[in-house]
């Protein structure tokens, strides 16, 4: 303005001066890969991570090359629960009567993750598309990584979906296939619901594998991708396991209920809780570990993993929660599980039951005393549990609670009825972030 006033106009910049001060300029897109992932660590769920990421390519390839964050992020973060899935109730399973798994959110707080289940599949519609399908009878037999497998009883076909990508990656008949070749003793030989392996490091990796037993040998079978894209079925040589103490006669003497898997490895708990049996997907070899005495007698547990990644067992006895560490030796072999503490949860479970109702509130009538506590799944350092016993009456509600396992404080989720297995459902880091996988294997441009 003074230029003006003085009669002077005022000079322009040249060229030069002009660009030297445009090259200058700081933008989001001078920040350097680490400058950007410290601010990424400053976001509240991994739902909200990726929204951020997928925003450009330079942002998704900071994360998705950088394994040490990833390791951080999950670390300074609670498991993106976003709810539990329920199998049909038994009834439903009858021929020619429709069933579907049915999901119930946890209602979070964080937005972005209440949109991610919006905009999922988790009505599994993807299934229901399926041609030459008349059934559409199917179950929910485990969640790993994000995935879902499901089971069509009548057809004999398993099904893997991720609900928040809406697809369906394969779908596998296993009507044909034999798994009790070589089985010898007295009892019939029996196959195991059928587990799913996810790779952390390669999201699409699937592996099925069935567990076949007769007397006191076990076998597994591995279904897995060849190179053009079919699935073929192999077979391990069957092994020498402890010898188990049988109930009856059906020839089952593991527990077929549950989804255990931690750190790699798939477990199987004996029918009298004496020995838990493990295999290693990696080398695919199985090991039985002795179980503590205090396990004989809980009303039900679960192997997980602890926050920092750790193997567990959480199990349930009335109102008392304990959790047991899986150790090894010094020479590495000899494996055991210790106790590492007992928790009484009666005054936490009236804390977070009754303690947000005011006396007299309508409400109050919901809120029963329950005098058990189950162990429904262990994942990422929270155990999820129900105050009811799974096959139990159909027609009485009960609570489901989420339990941290670092802190041992209950969260409340929700109140329903159920009788037959629950899943809980994490959030998986979807392959984007995880590596070059597909159309998301992109050159070095912004």
């Amino acid at each position: 303005m003074a230029g003006l006033a003085d009669g002077r106009r005022p000079t322009k910049r040249s060229k030069a001066e002009a660009s030297a001060s445009i090259r200058s300029t700081t933008t989001i897109h001078s920040l350097g890969d680490d400058l950007l992932l410290a601010v990424f660590l400053r976001l509240p769920s991994l739902a909200a991570l990726v929204r951020a990421a997928l925003a450009c390519r330079a942002w998704r390839r900071a994360v998705a090359s950088s394994p040490a964050f990833r390791a951080r992020f999950r670390a300074t973060h609670g498991p993106p629960f976003l709810g539990l899935f329920f199998a049909p109730s038994a009834p439903a399973q009858a021929p020619n009567v429709p069933a579907f798994p049915s999901f119930v959110p946890s209602r979070p707080r964080d937005r972005d993750m209440a949109a991610a289940v919006r905009g999922g599949d988790f009505f599994l519609t993807s299934l229901q598309d399926r041609p030459h399908d008349e059934q559409q009878c199917w179950d929910v037999m485990e969640i790993c990584g994000g995935h879902c497998l499901l089971m069509n009883w009548d057809d004999g076909l398993f099904a893997v979906l991720n609900p928040l990508t809406r697809r369906t990656e394969f779908v596998v008949d296993l009507s044909s296939a034999e798994f009790s070749d070589g089985a010898c003793g007295q009892h019939h030989t029996v196959e195991l619901t059928p587990r799913l392996i996810c790779s952390d490091g390669h999201p699409k990796s699937f592996r099925l594998v069935v567990l076949a037993i007769d007397d006191s040998r076990v076998r597994a079978s591995i279904c897995s991708s060849d190179n053009t894209g079919e699935w073929e079925w192999s077979s391990l040589p069957w092994v020498d396991i402890p010898e188990p103490v049988r109930s009856d006669d059906t020839g089952c003497w593991l527990l077929n209920e549950g989804t255990m898997q931690a750190n790699g490895s798939l477990y199987w708990v004996y029918e009298d809780r004496r020995y838990l049996l493990s295999l290693d997907a990696a080398t695919m070899a199985f090991s039985a570990v002795q179980l503590p005495q205090c396990l004989r007698h809980c009303s039900s547990l679960d192997v997980g993993e602890t926050k920092d990644g750790a193997t567990c067992i959480v199990y349930a006895h009335q109102l008392n929660v304990g959790v047991l560490m899986h150790t090894k030796g010094d020479d590495g072999a000899a494996e055991r599980w210790v106790m590492d503490r007992v928790v009484p949860l009666g005054k936490e479970l009236e804390r977070v039951l009754r303690a947000p109702l005011r006396d007299g509130s309508v409400l109050m009538h919901l809120v029963d005393n329950p005098r058990q506590v189950f162990v429904l799944a262990v994942r990422d350092g929270y155990a999820y549990l129900a105050t009811s016993p799974m096959f139990h009456d159909p027609q009485s509600p009960c609570w489901f609670l989420s339990l941290c396992l670092e802190t041992m404080k209950l969260e409340r989720l929700f109140r329903r009825t159920f009788d037959n297995l629950v899943q809980p459902y994490i959030m998986a880091w979807p392959p984007s972030l995880v590596g070059n996988y597909g159309r998301f294997a992109v050159e070095d441009a912004p």
